[in-house]
């Protein structure tokens, strides 16, 4: 029983890394214009003060919604107006979107 416990530990610790450490995202604003870089879907960011949800990546696009907009898709290298944003993809390379924001 003595070693049973410090297993369950190193495996839960495991799982909690596994499952933060498949998710992140960077930010670089200049003159209004913002270059987003998500990698792992089901995430909320907050750019140029409002909340961007990406909820979906794939190889053909991905599914974003603004401040609780409706979901949006939009395909590698095509532009939307989601709600008060213009959102650009630029690229896609696995679970890693990139995309400007305006």
């Amino acid at each position: 029983m003595k070693r049973a416990v410090p297993v369950l530990s190193v495996l839960a610790l495991s799982g909690a890394l596994l499952l933060t450490g498949c998710q992140s995202n960077s930010q670089r604003c200049v003159n209004g214009k913002c270059h987003v870089t998500v990698t792992g879907d089901g995430q909320t960011l907050s750019v140029k003060e409002v909340d961007v949800a990406v909820t979906r990546i794939t190889d053909e696009g991905m599914t974003v919604s603004v401040d609780g907009s409706a979901p949006a898709r939009i395909g590698r290298g095509e532009s939307a107006r989601v709600a008060s944003v213009m959102i650009k993809v630029t690229s896609i390379d696995g679970r890693t979107v990139k995309f400007d924001l305006e």
